[in-house]
């Protein structure tokens, strides 16, 4: 063993110290040389990039709703030094730009604040140094509208199309909450009858489903909640039969309308929430003395008057039945 290990250092000696291994590594050294001298050069040059930095508006009283608030970020086209920017990514990017509430605030009950684009670039250039140049901001609006207190209650009003699968349909909806707190300047809020959702789509549901609905995005409008959870319930539909008696109507006192059978079958889709409601009693087959006077048939083709609400594709057996008009015997005839 101890001869094999001695034998494994000697060629691996002969590998990293010969001369083919000699030549490599001064090859590595000069190229990492070159590497890092090519580096420092271009880094001395200047460049035209984009950076995102965070964005927060700072110092918002406690009676005052931001109802639109300023974006999240501005992304910055600057020309700077490569050495500079690679600074400014390491450090100055975890630092948020803090735009004052404080500074621009006027004291009235609601309004729109467009910030100045020389304190944005203000701000910015705090951020970055004096030798960065900014070429562009993006926005290169700031605006944020606030409220302070003006507000009222208004029902909620879901917006969009839902549907259910050809064996399903849409049994109820519930929202968690049925009206939510509107805030928005007094002429905005005279003209609001509803908080409209953004609109929703659902198509084919076989099962109840519930997700959350935002609102409709206004500017200077804020919702709280700013959301609502939608509860779809899905019913399913089922198949019936009842036997529904056939009556004669409008027929005179000494006439008596006889059928053959004397009932009918009616099968029909019904939705499940009503499957125990919905009766024979719900069903007419009537025949009027009238038609039976233009009839040319000894068979009358059975039809419904009208269908329960709730209930679909309803069949009638046997559609045709036999008939006649059977003359009553008065009293006091015969006398």
């Amino acid at each position: 063993m101890r001869y094999g290990l001695v034998k494994i250092w000697a060629r691996t000696r002969s590998i990293l110290f010969g001369k083919k291994s000699h030549e490599f590594f001064v090859f590595l050294f000069f190229f990492f040389v070159s590497a890092g001298f090519w580096l420092l050069q271009t880094l001395n040059e200047t460049f035209e990039t984009e950076i995102s930095v965070p964005l927060e508006l700072k110092n918002v009283p406690d009676n005052v709703h931001i109802t639109t608030g300023l974006p999240p970020q501005v992304n910055i086209t600057v020309r700077e030094r490569g050495t500079t920017i690679l600074h400014f990514y390491r450090y100055s990017v975890q630092n948020a730009l803090e735009v004052d509430f404080g500074k621009y605030d006027t004291g009235l009950t609601n309004g729109r604040v467009q910030v100045p684009t020389a304190d944005v670039q203000r701000l910015i250039q705090k951020q970055l140094g004096g030798t960065s140049h900014i070429i562009s901001v993006r926005p290169d609006t700031l605006e944020y509208y606030y409220n302070r207190g003006v507000s009222k209650r208004l029902p909620v009003k879901v917006c969009g199309s839902i549907t259910a699968s050809p064996q399903n349909y849409i049994q109820a909806m519930k929202l968690s909450e049925d009206s939510v707190m509107v805030y928005a300047p007094n002429n905005v809020l005279d003209t609001m009858q509803y908080a409209y959702t953004q609109a929703i789509s659902l198509a084919n549901l076989k099962e109840n489903v519930t997700h959350d609905v935002s609102f409709l995005r206004m500017k200077g409008v804020e919702y709280e909640p700013s959301k609502v959870q939608m509860t779809t319930y899905v019913g399913y539909y089922a198949e019936k039969t009842v036997e529904v008696p056939i009556i004669g109507l409008n027929f005179p006192g000494d006439k008596e309308l006889r059928t053959f059978p004397s009932k009918a079958k009616v099968t029909f889709r019904v939705e499940s929430g009503l499957y125990q409601r919905i009766t024979a009693e719900n069903f007419v087959l009537a025949i009027t003395y009238e038609e039976l006077l233009q009839n040319p048939s000894d068979k009358y083709r059975l039809h419904l008057k009208s269908l329960p609400e709730g209930v679909t594709n309803a069949r009638i057996s046997p559609r045709e039945v036999d008939y006649l008009i059977e003359l009553l015997e008065m009293e006091g005839e015969g006398q």
